[in-house]
């Protein structure tokens, strides 16, 4: 276009109306001009459109490394950075994935340690469950075994209390006739009347079978039996403080998956996780003697009015017995 002859101006000395501008002369300069102009936009057209493919195809290059990184990522592939310069989102993308990287790698040793204590965890829980289904197993049968020997002595003694009754009633019996002929003689009875009356109630006493004695040996061997069976119950009972300690230790390993856990929120920013944790709840989880000891047989953290005692079971059986 910039080749384009410039037009030649009217002589002033010339009059107007003797010579005239050609109409085809200027149409076909600006035909020209416009065919030259049309060119010029078909090439900038070609240069932008070459532009934007270039930058779609380092775009879909970038963000195909991006991929490939957060994949490598997910399966825990962390210690490597994305080296990509971008900008705008791609870049705060690029950004945000470096630094979830470096957090991921300074959690990466104490998630493995931690990792290793999981099947320990579980085992520590198994092996508190198997000892207390034993345990209380083994008192259940005890239990059972006490009861009937419990049951064995009631009987063993209510005989034997039946037997001496009887016994203190006979002889009572006698006393109180030997009385009456010692008051006869006193007061100058026959002599051998009184006699005679003396042999025959002998006699008599004699004649009729004295009450069974008591079977103080059925008694002893019952209540033998509940001594030792209370003794062995008490016995397996000290698997508690095994399990105590057990239950400590799993305690203390959940603690730490507690602080894991907050260090990872820290870590990552993110607030208000906690909130919300009864105040209850963080003082027991803090203070182990209080969870092991206080609540170790609770299915809840709260009181429960309706549970019984040991000492009021033990009264109940006592008076239902009684």
């Amino acid at each position: 276009m910039e080749n384009q002859e410039p037009l030649t101006p009217t002589d002033p000395a010339v009059p107007n109306g003797t010579e005239e501008i050609q109409p085809e002369g200027l149409l076909k300069e600006f035909r020209e001009r416009g065919e030259a102009l049309d060119h010029r936009l078909d090439a900038l057209l070609d240069l932008v459109q070459a532009i934007r493919t270039e930058i779609h195809q380092e775009s879909q290059t970038e963000l195909q490394r991006l991929a490939r990184a957060a994949e490598d990522m997910a399966n825990g592939k962390i210690f490597q950075q994305i080296d990509i310069q971008a900008k705008g989102e791609l870049g705060a993308l690029v950004a945000s994935i470096n630094s979830t990287l470096m957090n991921l790698q300074q959690l990466d040793s104490s998630v493995k340690q931690q990792s290793t204590q999981v099947p320990e965890l579980a085992a520590q829980l198994d092996a508190i469950t198997a000892d207390t289904e034993k345990a209380t197993q083994n008192v259940m049968n005890r239990l059972d075994v006490l009861m009937a020997a419990s049951d064995q002595a009631q009987s063993s003694v209510k005989a034997a209390v039946k037997s001496l009754v009887a016994t203190q009633e006979a002889q009572a019996k006698f006393h109180a006739q030997m009385d009456t002929y010692l008051e006869k003689a006193s007061q100058g009875a026959d002599p051998a009347q009184l006699s005679q009356e003396i042999l025959e109630f002998l006699f008599e006493h004699q004649m009729n079978p004295p009450p069974p004695p008591a079977d103080m040996e059925a008694c002893l061997a019952p209540l033998n039996t509940v001594a030792d069976e209370a003794f062995e119950i008490l016995n397996t009972l000290q698997f508690q403080d095994i399990t105590r300690q057990k239950v400590e230790k799993v305690v203390l390993l959940l603690k730490q998956f507690k602080d894991g856990l907050n260090r990872l929120l820290a870590i990552f920013n993110i607030e208000g996780a906690l909130v919300g944790i009864p105040p209850q709840e963080e003082a027991i989880f803090d203070n182990r003697a209080t969870a092991t000891q206080d609540h170790i047989f609770e299915t809840s953290l709260e009181a429960d009015d309706k549970k019984e005692s040991v000492d009021d079971i033990i009264a109940q059986f006592k008076k239902a017995k009684g």
